[in-house]
């Protein structure tokens, strides 16, 4: 029992799923912030700094793409929570997810990048929209508080963490380990997806479908192993 009870801990199938998730929405900030004419999806703090300085500044109509950016969000959020309490709740939001998504990829290979007009809104609210939907499944993962779309609280408790325990003399929690693992995924998102718009634009375009696709399989597949 006390060997059991003193193994290490490891990161397990909801961190992975968080991982793809968290990747995913780096990636989704990295293309709207170049490609959307500096907009966010994913970040709504940033986003909403950047409709400040829009609207600070009188530019109104970079002003629409960071508001597309927030009203796509929070029709995401909304959408998430008429579902969050289902039996299949976070299924249903990684399945919602993947279909906006894939008209986002779609849309995108499509007309390739356009530089204003209704499918540049179509774009962002779609991209938006699928990361508020995550934000949603994040908190039915429930991994270590972390929420996958936003990390300026998780970056605080990582380092407040790490500093206590140090202090103190104790070892660092599990958690701290989750959080660090998930921000180090949204980080690599990042990097990738910056690569990828660059050198191979159509990996850009449909690696989140595939991102999300996996969580959801990997989900899935869990749900049934634990039911039969």
């Amino acid at each position: 029992m006390n060997e059991q009870s003193s193994a290490p801990q490891r990161l397990g199938k909801s961190d992975r799923t968080m991982h793809l998730l968290s990747a995913t929405s780096g990636g989704a900030d990295i293309v709207a912030f170049l490609k959307f004419h500096m907009v966010f999806t994913s970040a709504m703090t940033g986003n909403l700094a950047l409709f400040g300085i829009a609207v600070g500044q009188g530019h109104l109509l970079s002003a629409t793409h960071s508001l597309a950016a927030l009203l796509g969000f929070i029709v995401g959020i909304a959408l998430g929570s008429v579902w969050k309490e289902h039996l299949y709740g976070l299924r249903i939001l990684l399945c919602v997810e993947t279909f906006f998504l894939g008209v986002y990829a779609l849309v995108w290979m499509l007309v390739g990048f356009p530089g204003d007009g209704v499918l540049l809104y179509v774009l962002i609210m779609a991209s938006a929209l699928s990361m508020g939907l995550q934000s949603v499944a994040a908190r039915l993962i429930n991994v270590a508080g972390v929420p996958s779309v936003v990390f300026t609280n998780t970056l605080t408790s990582i380092v407040i963490t790490f500093v206590e325990n140090i202090r103190k003399k104790r070892p660092l929690p599990f958690a701290w380990r989750q959080q660090l693992a998930a921000l180090c995924a949204y980080l690599v998102g990042a990097i990738l997806f910056a690569f990828f718009l660059f050198q191979v634009p159509a990996l850009a375009m449909v690696l989140p479908v595939f991102l999300v696709g996996i969580a959801l399989l990997s989900h899935w597949k869990s749900t049934r192993a634990s039911s039969d």
